[in-house]
């Protein structure tokens, strides 16, 4: 299983601006919703604010990562959303967010949670990338820099 088979262009949101942290999130659930990614929606937004209060996913550098297990997935699925002018989502370094993918994988996943978090990550880690991905106009062509 490789970064294209849990991304889709249908659950990327670009030029986007959020509210708060907890507004983002609902955003990029509802990305996978939209997608038909989930098998219950509610159950989602439930399990990631369950992990967001047991532990903020706020990175550095600009990197939020929300993420959960659940049982309303069958598979590992992931939103991607870029918020050019940043937001406020606790991140470590005191930065403000700019790009946060929010993944959801079942209960019963392994390990293919763990090789998409670093995956993803290590990607945003690299200027060239972050670059390429705050010019980007669409949400295929984030795609396609997040998939090559």
């Amino acid at each position: 299983m490789e970064l294209q088979d849990v991304l889709s262009p249908e659950s990327i949101l670009i030029d986007w601006s959020p509210d708060s942290k907890d507004g983002a999130i609902i955003d990029l659930v509802n990305k996978l919703a939209e997608a038909d990614m989930l098998l219950d929606k509610k159950l989602v937004i439930e399990d990631v604010f369950a992990r967001e209060e047991s532990l903020s996913t706020g990175l550095e550098d600009g990197i939020a990562y929300p993420h959960a297990r659940s049982e309303a997935v069958d598979s590992v699925v992931m939103a991607f959303g870029i918020v050019k002018d940043g937001l406020d989502f606790g991140l470590r370094d005191g930065s403000l967010a700019v790009f946060i993918p929010l993944m959801v994988s079942p209960s019963d996943g392994g390990s293919p949670h763990i090789y998409f978090m670093a995956e993803i990550v290590k990607k945003l880690e690299n200027h060239e990338i972050r670059t390429r991905l705050m010019d980007a106009e669409t949400p295929e062509e984030v795609y396609n820099i997040l998939t090559q």
